[in-house]
C-alpha cells in the first residue's frame, strides 16, 4: 500500500500566459481620428457623439490635477473641522469665562 499523500511535494503550476502590450494613448488617438473623420464627412450619429462625450468626460476626470485639487480641498476641510472641534472641546472643559480673553488676544 502506497501512501502518496504523505510524500507529496508542492510544485508550482505553470500557465500559458503571454502578456500583450496595450497602449491606451494610441487607442484614444485612433478613436479621436475616427470621430473627426466622421464629423468632417457628416456621418456622425448620436451614438457616436454620446460615446465621444463620455470618453472626453472620463479623460477629464482621470486627470491628476482634478484629483489633486479635490484632495487638497478635502484635506483643508478636515483640518478646519479638527480645529473647530478642538476649540469647542477646550471651551467645554475650561468653561466659557476665558472666551473674552482669548478673543481679545486674537484681535
Amino acid at each position: 500500500m502506497k501512501f502518496r499523500f504523505l510524500n507529496n511535494t508542492l510544485e508550482n503550476r505553470r500557465f500559458d500566459y503571454n502578456p500583450r502590450y496595450y497602449d491606451e494613448r494610441k487607442e484614444s488617438l485612433t478613436q479621436k481620428k475616427e470621430y473627426y473623420d466622421k464629423m468632417k464627412s457628416g456621418e456622425l450619429s448620436d451614438d457616436d457623439r454620446r460615446t465621444a462625450f463620455r470618453e472626453n468626460f472620463k479623460s477629464e476626470l482621470s486627470r491628476g490635477e482634478y484629483r489633486q485639487g479635490q484632495n487638497r480641498s478635502a484635506n483643508i476641510r478636515v483640518i478646519l473641522l479638527i480645529v473647530v472641534i478642538v476649540a469647542l472641546g477646550y471651551f467645554v472643559f475650561n468653561g466659557l469665562d476665558d472666551v473674552d480673553t482669548i478673543v481679545n488676544k486674537l484681535w
